[in-house]
């Protein structure tokens, strides 16, 4: 038996059944191992940092530890973006990286990988022999799920072809530790909650994917305490149904939802990664007390500040203090008048679309998709401009992690290789992405991915020729924009050419008939949707 046969093993006893990679010198008899003995389902991407995008969709689709695997040096190196999204996002992900012989520092594809690891994935996990590396991927493992965040397993290219000597233990079958039970919340903990949610005149239970099992428990509390509702992006569906339900707060709130939570005095939020963007930048929340309630006491204030902090589960800490406040009335606050606003609000009302001869309102196109999209699915919406018209505009519910928005890094070009990943993860629906024209052409190899993998993904690609989001930026200062400016290209004909069936929209009608020939999504598609290049969205 040689190393990376040992390696594989260990990998399989840790439940490895898929594997997302790119073959090179320093992996590639490791990969063929797993899919020729042990029948590991080898997913293989044109580009390394695509193919750890798309573990990690594959992780926030499925709740499981992904897998990735690249060569050596620039292998690595390319993946460096999507190993610091991951980092970001605390996607449990393991990624094996072959390094090049540790008694050749002259190699052409030498560098030093531990830093650049640390860097990027934040942890590395180096495999230094036969009679350790067992172990190693068990640390690795129990890193990536126990902390949450990306691994890097570090394997050189000459010891994975040593001999494994007897006397080396074979890989023991590891079941996926159980997590620890909820904490149970302080009382002066809840009794504080309780005060300041007895003092409030407009109170406000906000919601984040971090509260999602819990959402009874937080919906109750709301009920007994008289707040209205509302969810992070991540979180948004969580309430779906209930009359108090607000939806999406942050700079991608509806006008319903902007007006109401800005009038509130406190918001309480449950599971719910604060940040810039679910505050609007300070303009949502201006008169309120923010209070955060959370598993994790890093996560508390760590990208907004909030005036009062609880450590614990949300459902533990919601059902605490349900139990300790008197139920609460609040007519004024809420209001018949708002279930009727709630219930019958429409976003898109009054929308008077931008008229161009080849050109579609992205909001006109987005309301043709509020027809005919089918409801369970999974979202997938990628970076830039065009990212706020989907979340703006489309009910797309994020229980059952039903959306993936990758915006932990602000890295374009994740759109298309998380859907791959997220298609793979969950066969049981389709995916919808949505993605930029300037966004795709970073990584156009992996249309050929999705045609190889036959996986049901409707890419949509909101094509304004431009990178909107600084054209945007630049023209209110006075800038010539023409810099972010980039002739047309026929996408769709690309698509074709790699292998994906692709349509071209430029109206409402055109739309329809597109969503007509490619529903049901049952394999790979695309739609190239020439935007109308002077929708902007304000507060994306």
């Amino acid at each position: 038996m040689k190393v990376y046969q040992l390696l594989a093993d260990a990998l399989v006893k840790h439940g490895v059944d898929t594997v997302f990679g790119l073959l090179g010198d320093a992996n590639m008899f490791l990969v063929s191992d797993l899919v020729g003995r042990h029948g590991v389902r080898f997913v293989a991407a044109r580009n390394e940092n695509a193919a750890v995008m798309m573990a990690d969709g594959y992780a926030r689709v499925t709740g499981r530890c992904a897998v990735a695997t690249v060569t050596q040096g620039p292998g690595l190196a390319v993946a460096g973006a999507a190993l610091t999204i991951a980092r970001q996002a605390g996607t449990p992900l393991v990624l094996v990286a072959g390094d090049t012989p540790s008694g050749d520092p002259g190699h052409v594809q030498n560098f030093p990988q531990q830093p650049f690891a640390l860097a990027t994935a934040g942890r590395m996990v180096p495999v230094e022999g036969a009679a350790g590396a067992a172990r190693d991927v068990a640390a690795a493992f129990r890193l990536a799920r126990s902390a949450g965040g990306p691994v890097v397993l570090n394997v050189p290219m000459d010891l994975q072809d040593e001999d494994v000597t007897d006397g080396v233990l074979a890989p023991a079958t590891v079941a996926a530790p159980r997590p620890p039970g909820p904490p149970v919340p302080h009382p002066d903990d809840v009794a504080m909650l309780a005060e300041r949610l007895r003092d409030a005149k407009r109170p406000v239970v906000l919601a984040g994917r971090g509260a999602e099992a819990a959402a009874a428990a937080v919906r109750d509390l709301a009920d007994h305490s008289g707040a209205v509702l509302a969810t992070t992006l991540m979180g948004a569906g969580v309430f779906e149904g209930h009359p108090y339900c607000l939806g999406v707060a942050g700079g991608l709130a509806r006008p319903l939802t902007r007006r109401v939570l800005g009038e509130a005095d406190l918001v309480l939020a449950f599971g719910a990664g604060l940040n810039r963007w679910t505050a609007d930048h300070g303009r949502l929340f201006a008169q309120a007390e923010v209070v955060g309630v959370d598993i994790d006491a890093a996560a508390l204030g760590a990208r907004w500040p909030v005036d009062a902090q609880v450590v614990g589960d949300a459902g533990a800490v919601a059902a605490a203090v349900a139990a300790v406040l008197p139920l609460i009335s609040r007519p004024q606050w809420r209001s018949a008048e708002l279930a009727r606003e709630v219930a019958t609000a429409d976003p898109f009302a009054g929308l008077v679309p931008l008229e161009a001869a080849d050109r579609i309102d992205p909001r006109a196109f987005l309301r043709v998709c509020a027809r005919r999209l089918p409801r369970r699915r999974t979202t997938v919406v990628g970076v830039g401009h065009f990212g706020g018209w989907p979340n703006l505009l489309l009910d797309s519910p994020a229980v059952d992690r039903a959306l993936i928005a990758p915006w932990d890094f602000g890295s374009i070009g994740v759109g298309l290789p998380f859907a791959v990943g997220a298609a793979v993860g969950r066969p049981d629906r389709p995916v919808v992405a949505f993605e930029g024209d300037g966004s795709l052409l970073t990584g156009l190899g992996e249309l050929d991915t999705l045609a190889r993998t036959g996986a049901a993904v409707l890419l949509i690609v909101l094509d304004d020729a431009a990178y909107g989001a600084e054209v945007r930026k630049l023209r209110p200062r006075g800038v010539d924009p023409s810099l972010a400016r980039f002739p047309e290209r026929d996408l769709a004909a690309v698509a074709r050419a790699l292998g994906v069936p692709a349509w071209t929209v430029t109206d409402e009608a055109g739309a329809d008939a597109a969503f007509d020939a490619v529903l049901p999504v049952t394999g790979p598609a695309l739609l190239h949707v020439r935007v109308h290049p002077g929708a902007v969205q304000e507060h994306f």
